[in-house]
């Protein structure tokens, strides 16, 4: 076996792609469908390998994730995935060194990074892996550190919330790469399709049977799903965020 499929039967798999329709095979999520087959690539977001310095292999972008991702080789002969910093290349080599020189892609506590930093690849929870700031573009700002009272970090995300971690939460240094991903136009709808975005209609296009605004007769009537439920105001976040982390909400 090559040592390229080698790296891809570790490193890649399958994905089986459902559609939006559930184990009985009713449609729970509508416009999902007709999308490409594609791989999911293993991303390392934890950096178990630690202390050991490594070189970049290759960078590519993948499904499923605006950023580009790399081939890491560590000094043991370990290959993993990771997120891709900004102006990263082929063959630069990502110095692993706590106490000494901190670069682009080093992976390490928020008590080492300087103030005033970029950082992504954040962990809310510590052992957790990389949570915040994994999007094309993204980062996470170093504003404080409150030692003595909390023994916490207090850092800015690109949302201008405010959130208050643990200093050993762990983080990567810089930015993450694909930083023009934004600027990227798909020109026609059948290639948001390949990615799994059906085209929908209207609600008000519909008869009365299909949906609350059918038959043009929602005058009056707030904006609602097909199942009836509001959809402008009520709100829907099911997994909050501690309120013991979250220090400042976003304007």
């Amino acid at each position: 076996m090559t040592l390229k499929k080698l790296i891809n039967h570790k490193l890649v798999m399958g994905v089986k792609y459902y559609g939006g329709r559930n184990n009985t095979g009713k449609i729970t999520v509508r416009h999902r469908g007709c999308i490409i087959k594609r791989n999911n690539y293993i991303i390392d977001y934890k950096r178990v390998v630690l202390n050991l310095n490594s070189i970049i292999l290759h960078t590519r972008p993948v499904p499923k994730h605006s950023c580009h991702i790399g081939l890491i080789m560590y000094e043991n002969g370990l290959f993993s995935y990771i997120i891709n910093p900004n102006n990263n290349i082929r063959g630069k080599i990502i110095i692993s060194n706590f106490f000494k020189n901190l670069t682009i892609g080093t992976y390490t506590p928020l008590n080492k990074v300087p103030y005033g930093s970029t950082v992504y690849n954040v962990e809310l929870k510590i052992g957790f892996g990389g949570q915040l700031a994994r999007s094309a573009g993204t980062f996470v700002k170093i504003l404080n550190r409150f030692p003595n009272s909390y023994n916490k970090i207090l850092v800015q995300l690109k949302s201008s919330e405010q959130y208050l971690l643990n200093r050993n939460c762990g983080s990567t240094i810089g930015i993450v790469s694909n930083i023009n991903n934004w600027l990227k136009n798909w020109k026609k709808a059948n290639m948001s399709k390949k990615l799994g975005y059906r085209s929908s209609v209207r609600g008000i296009a519909m008869n009365p049977v299909d949906h609350p605004h059918g038959g043009r007769t929602n005058g009056g009537c707030h904006s609602k799903t097909p199942s009836g439920i509001i959809t402008k105001g009520k709100k829907t976040r099911k997994r909050q965020i501690s309120k013991n982390i979250i220090f400042k909400r976003k304007n």
